[in-house]
Order: C-alpha cells, then sequence, then structure tokens
C-alpha cells in the first residue's frame, strides 16, 4: 500500500517532475565574448518572458529559435545554438515562464500559452527584420521539442518555418510517465496508473502528421533520459504518408540533447549542410 500511495503522488505531481526550472546564472555570453540582446516579451495573460537574442557575426540569412529542455534556464541551453552566429544566423534563445529571469510559475497551460507566443515573435521578427529569403530554423531539445511540436499544431504561420530540428525528445507524456515508472522494480507494477493520472492534453498526439516542415529528429542510442525509440517513433510519425523531407540522425554513441553545440562528430556543420542543401532544393 505504502508503495502504490508514493506512485500517486508521483504521478499527480508529474507536472513538478517535467518541469523543473532555475533561477540560477549559469553562463554569461560575455564570458565567451558572445555579443547578445536582453529580450522581454509578453505571454498571452500578460507574464513577462525574458531571453537573449544573438546578432550574427556577418549578413544574416536568417533566425534560429531554441526550445530549451525541462532543467535550468536559457543560460545553461544557448551554447546549444548560439554557434550558428559563426555561419551568419541570428539565434533567439527564450526562456519559459519561472525559468530563469521569465515570470510566473511554470505549469503545462501556462507554458503552452508562452510556446506559442513564442512562435508567433518569431515569425513577427521574420516579417519585420528579414528579407523573403531568410530562413527561419527552429529547434526543440527534450521537453522543448514535445512543448514546440504542440505549439506548431495551433501556429498560424507554419510555412514561414523553414527548417525544423528535434532533439532527444517525446510524444506523449502519459507513456514517458510508464517508462519511468517500468524502470524502477518497485514502481513496476503500477506503471500503467500512468495513463490515468497524467494527462496528454498539451502533447502533440497524432497532429503530427499534419506537419510538411523539413524536419530533423536526433537521438542517441545511449541517451538514459528519453528513450531512443521514442525519437525513432517521433520521426515515424512526422509528416503525411510519404513524407519524405525528414531526416533521423540516431547516434551510436550519443547522449540526451549531447550533440548540438558540443563541437563532437561535426554534427553542427552537418546540419548547417543540411540546413542549405534543404535551401537549395526549394
Amino acid at each position: 500500500m505504502k508503495v502504490l500511495i508514493l506512485s500517486l503522488i508521483l504521478l499527480s505531481s508529474c507536472t513538478h517532475v517535467f518541469f523543473q526550472p532555475s533561477r540560477y546564472l549559469y553562463s554569461r555570453p560575455e564570458d565567451l565574448n558572445l555579443k547578445y540582446e536582453n529580450r522581454v516579451i509578453k505571454s498571452k495573460d500578460g507574464t513577462r518572458l525574458h531571453s537573449w537574442f544573438f546578432p550574427s557575426e556577418g549578413k544574416s540569412k536568417g533566425l534560429a529559435v531554441l526550445f530549451h529542455g525541462n532543467a535550468q534556464n536559457l543560460s545553461a541551453h544557448y551554447l546549444a545554438l548560439s554557434w550558428m552566429v559563426r555561419y551568419n544566423y541570428d539565434v533567439w534563445v527564450w526562456d519559459y515562464r519561472g525559468y530563469g529571469l521569465s515570470q510566473g510559475e511554470a505549469g503545462s497551460e501556462g507554458i503552452y500559452e508562452d510556446s506559442l507566443v513564442a512562435l508567433n515573435y518569431a515569425h513577427q521578427l521574420m516579417e519585420k527584420n528579414y528579407d523573403k529569403d531568410s530562413k527561419l530554423i527552429v529547434v526543440g531539445q527534450s521537453l522543448g521539442g514535445n512543448l514546440l511540436m504542440r505549439a506548431l499544431e495551433d501556429f498560424k504561420h507554419r510555412e514561414r518555418i523553414n527548417f525544423l530540428v528535434l532533439d532527444s525528445t517525446f510524444k506523449s507524456y502519459k507513456e514517458l510517465a510508464r517508462d519511468k515508472l517500468a524502470s524502477v522494480w518497485f514502481f513496476w507494477p503500477f506503471q500503467h496508473l500512468s495513463y490515468a493520472l497524467i494527462s496528454d492534453e498539451y502533447a502533440p498526439n497524432e497532429r503530427l502528421k499534419e506537419i510538411t516542415i523539413p524536419t530533423l529528429v536526433i537521438h542517441g542510442r545511449q541517451d538514459d533520459i528519453i528513450p531512443f525509440s521514442y525519437g525513432r517513433e517521433v520521426y515515424e510519425s512526422i509528416g503525411p504518408e510519404g513524407f519524405k523531407k525528414k531526416w533521423f540522425w540516431a547516434l551510436e554513441e550519443g547522449k540526451h540533447i549531447s550533440t548540438l553545440g558540443s563541437g563532437k562528430g561535426g554534427y553542427d556543420k552537418k546540419l548547417i549542410d543540411l540546413i542549405e542543401e534543404v535551401r537549395k532544393s526549394h
């Protein structure tokens, strides 16, 4: 009975398990000689969301946007994308409510609204500051990939996104919670409680087949946070039947969100090359 009660507590508080914000400043761009601007946008309910904007080192080819993972804040994640300034892309990294300097408290509904506002802000930037040949690239890592996929369902300007990257992510909160329970022997008998107690209201569900944005899915076979099979499932769910503008990088030695910005394996350059290849094919 004690184990059952512990399982119920774990599942009923799962929102707080999925969202683990911090206010701590982990890294400062100026210490790495990176130029940046502090920017603030407002969510639907007026919550102020903090972000960093990194201008490209040369004539900008477009804008890359990061939806980061569930823990820490943007100061721990910006290096996953800030390297793109060297390839002449502006980079915008933002924090969900409750993270870093963003106001509010982390929660599924509020962060869904934040994510939709972030996509709309990126679209507004493209319309105002970039020419028609400039590219909008959106990257979601871990939980950020899930949030991004869900927000894309209701984003009215999907056609303006030129390339989508989903790194170490998953489709379903229910499935991930079940997997985590099943991985611990004394929770194993109660794993199916996740289907009753966890909500997938703000998960991307089956609408991923409506996405026709060129998409790269990245997942490491050594990922001990989000199982590799979840990345494969995301890849297979993207786009309508026969959709060919998608790629899957299965990294044999890859761990959780350990690829972009790490400098390992030349994957940063490979991503730029793939984006350019897609651009030329349009």
